[in-house]
This record gives C-alpha cells, structure tokens and sequence, in this order.
C-alpha cells in the first residue's frame, strides 16, 4: 500500500509540474521571472522527493518479507485515510464559503482533534496560529489574496 501510495503522489507531482509549465509563463513581458518559476520549483522539488521514496519503498518492498497484518491494524488505516480525505474536503468546500481564515481553523482543529488526543490547548493553540501565519504568508507578505468568505466585509 505504501508503495502505491508513493507511487501516485510522484505522479501527481508530475501532473501538477507539468500543468505549470504549460499554464504560466517563466518570464513576463519584460523578461524578469514570472509566475511560473515558483511552481516549477515546487513541482521539480516534489518530483525528486518522490521519485527518491519510490524507489527506497520499491526496494524495501523487494526486501521486507511477507507479513500477515493484524486485520485491526489495517481498519485502523483505512479509518484514518477517510478522516484525512473528510477533512481536507470539507476544507477545500468551505474556502469560498467560510473563507481561508475560518475553513483552516476548522480543518486544524478538527484533524489534530482526531490526530492528537488529549492535547486540547495544544491543539487550539497550533489550530490559530497556523492559519493566522498562513495568512500573513499569502494575503499580507505575497498578496496572493485567499477568499474572504464571511470576513470579506472586516478585511
């Protein structure tokens, strides 16, 4: 399993390496770097990593033995995948509706909830501050602008 997984992720690096190259120009009008030097590097980045897990988990796949798994282990697995794929769906819904800000505090708050147990002012904590950071990054430093939702009126 770990391997095919590995195996679609570098070929989703691919595909979205690919797609920003053929969709954004390196250079503008003017001949200075444009929109699309941060993509490639991004694509390029996560094309190697991959390729590199690829292979080391092909080869530990070749080498590991057989093993029977516990069936409580694997349900355990297929539990947490859908919890994951939950919660960045309901993320990726909730960005024009909610908007950026809100739709991580919830995403964080909801999958360290699930993740990490027990650690409720941690949580809360890690659940403002990254979304607030994230922000900062994206909407103040590089003004890339992240959708309002319902704070569109106070920002």
């Amino acid at each position: 399993m770990r391997f095919w997984f590995s195996v679609s992720t570098l070929i989703f690096s691919l595909a979205f390496t690919i797609y920003g190259l053929q969709t954004l120009s390196l250079h503008d009008i003017n001949g200075r770097p444009g929109s699309g030097y941060f993509p490639l590097l991004i694509g390029l980045g996560l094309v190697i990593a991959t390729a590199i897990n690829v292979y080391k988990d092909y080869h530990q796949r070749l080498l590991a033995e057989e093993t029977l798994q516990d069936e409580s282990v694997n349900q355990r697995y297929v539990k947490d995948t859908f919890t994951i794929a939950a919660c960045i769906a309901l993320l990726i819904f909730g960005l024009n509706i909610l908007g950026a800000i809100i739709s991580m505090i919830v995403f964080c708050m909801a999958f360290l909830a699930y993740f990490n147990r027990g650690k409720t002012l941690q949580n809360l904590v890690y659940s403002l501050i990254f979304p607030a950071s994230v922000f900062m990054l994206f909407d103040v430093w590089l003004q890339a602008g992240l959708p309002a939702g319902l704070l569109g009126t106070f920002y």
